[in-house]
């Protein structure tokens, strides 16, 4: 009887976990299977002939790719009614400080991996001794200071509905002022390497005269001139969009009920969207395996191209682990007394999401669901700080282009000093805030790291072949970053959150319409 009993109880357990961990079992079961399957097809799909490779590896990321622009679809919508419901219902006072608190951690949190990878980079020197092909591709030129100005440039969109498809870039082209002279000399009285010396000193031609004289015409330089305007760049401005629905939330709670039907209208909409997110998770496990299942298949040489490279996967994995399983939890702990490893199981099904889809916009959604569903994190905290979070937050990113940077500098047999080290940490930083959210986003701000320390761009082709899976392993740091985040910026403000709710107890503020799209959310 007692054992019937056991039986019973054991199995109850049983069906209460699966009821309850059911979506995230099946992510992360299609997230290894897709990388299982990938790796065994990958032969039989590299013997393919073309058209016949590239249809199948259409048809299997054929899911993957509905998923993605599933996500992308409710991204803006998301970004933009969190932000503005959220400060709508906040007073204006504790947003400030919790977006300062917000801002404080990131920045922290970023300097903090930065310098992490940049000590294992140096200590394990992944690039010491490395042959590597030659490599020669054409690359724009980047400036630090350009990058910088159109970070901040893209805060302040001249068109808001132009944000929503594209951000600006400035581009910079180079020219020289050049003027041609001809010049003739006795051809008799010089040696043939005398002449081909003359020559060598951009000449474009040489014309022999009859009088056995030479003349030959060269391009004199006169002056260096920078043109530079902005182009757009077809990527979502969200930093822009972030910036006007903080005005707007700001300002439609300082107007109070004037602008109730707007906040209700806005509530309305953020509820439906969470609705929608509800339905995308019931399907992201197929497309989540699809989309890992067609990268792997789709590599032509995967033994060869981790092997080549295996110190450096390992020592951007190192880092990218001890910042994700020891510094932030160790953070959340000090600041939160509380387990930061059930915290972390919380977030299972977000950062299996974002080793899928490589963005960590893309996962925003789930991140919403994880902290707010299985977390309990207080929506005022999630609606404001995530959005923000995912756009300027970027611990793994940082971590990726201080290590990647050292790495090229090793494998070139560059020696670098220790400013040259501090000018990598922070340049790391400040590229990683700009840099998109979007899968490669990391390889286009590494330019600007590269180029503020001298280091060859096209180098960056050494790492691309195995950017695509780094990338993944990165926006999981950087989605679990945002989330610990909001847990440590939620414990310190929360004597804020709580006087803010007595106060409006206390005037009688009629909260019925948000608190039911609050409860539906």
């Amino acid at each position: 009887m007692t054992s019937l009993h056991s039986n019973s109880l054991c199995s109850s357990k049983i069906k209460k976990f699966l009821k309850k961990n059911l979506l995230v079992l099946l992510i992360i079961f299609s997230a290894f299977t897709g990388v299982l399957v990938g790796v065994y097809i990958n032969g039989p799909i590299q013997k393919l002939k073309q058209p016949d490779q590239y249809t199948a590896l259409i048809i299997l990321g054929f899911p993957g790719e509905i998923l993605i622009r599933t996500l992308k679809m409710i991204i803006l919508p998301l970004i933009t009614c969190s932000l503005i419901v959220g400060l709508s219902t906040l007073d204006n006072r504790v947003s400030g400080k919790i977006g300062g608190r917000a801002v404080a951690y990131y920045l922290s949190t970023t300097v903090l991996a930065a310098l992490l990878g940049v000590v294992l980079v140096a200590v394990i020197k992944p690039g010491k001794g490395m042959a590597h092909p030659e490599i020669k591709t054409q690359q724009d030129l980047v400036r630090p200071l350009d990058s910088f100005m159109d970070l901040i440039r893209n805060m302040f969109p001249s068109n808001i509905f132009r944000a929503c498809l594209e951000q600006d870039k400035t581009l910079i082209t180079i020219g020289y002022e050049v003027t041609k002279q001809n010049f003739t000399f006795d051809a008799t009285n010089l040696t043939i390497k005398e002449i081909n010396e003359m020559l060598s000193n951009n000449t474009i031609s040489l014309q022999l005269n009859q009088n056995g004289s030479s003349t030959y015409t060269k391009n004199l330089v006169r002056s260096y001139k920078i043109g530079k305007g902005l182009v757009s760049n077809s990527a979502t401005n969200y930093l822009g969009l972030i910036v006007f629905s903080i005005i707007v939330g700001k300002i439609a709670n300082s107007l109070g009920k004037e602008a109730e039907p707007f906040v209700n209208f806005i509530c309305a909409f953020n509820a439906i969207i969470a609705k929608m997110v509800s339905g995308i998770m019931w399907i992201s496990p197929i497309g989540i395996g699809s989309l890992i299942l067609a990268k792997f298949a789709e590599m032509s040489q995967v033994n060869e191209t981790f092997s080549s490279l295996a110190l450096f996967i390992g020592t951007v994995l190192a880092a990218l682990l001890i910042h994700g399983i020891i510094v932030l939890p160790l953070i959340y702990f000090v600041v939160c007394r509380k387990n930061p490893y059930s915290y972390l199981k919380g977030m299972l099904s977000a950062m299996a999401t974002a080793f899928g889809t490589a963005s960590s916009a893309a996962t925003l959604p789930i991140t919403f669901r994880c902290l707010e569903d299985n977390l309990n994190v207080d929506k005022r905290i999630t609606r404001f700080i995530l959005p923000i979070g995912t756009t300027i937050n970027m611990d793994g990113t940082a971590l990726y282009e201080a290590i990647s940077a050292i790495f090229i500098a090793q494998s070139i047999g560059r020696t670098l000093t220790f400013g040259e080290y501090a000018a990598i940490s922070f340049t790391s930083v400040l590229a990683s805030i700009g840099a998109a959210a979007i899968p490669h986003a990391g390889l286009v701000t590494m330019l600007i790291v590269l180029d503020t320390v001298g280091l060859p761009s096209d180098m960056i082709a050494l790492i691309f072949s195995v950017d695509w899976f780094l990338d993944r392993i990165r926006t999981m740091i950087n989605v679990l970053g945002d989330a610990y985040g909001a847990g440590i910026v939620e414990h310190l403000s929360e004597q804020d959150l709580n006087v803010e709710y007595s106060e409006e107890k206390d005037i009688g503020i009629d909260n019925e319409v948000d608190e039911t799209m609050v409860s539906s959310f």
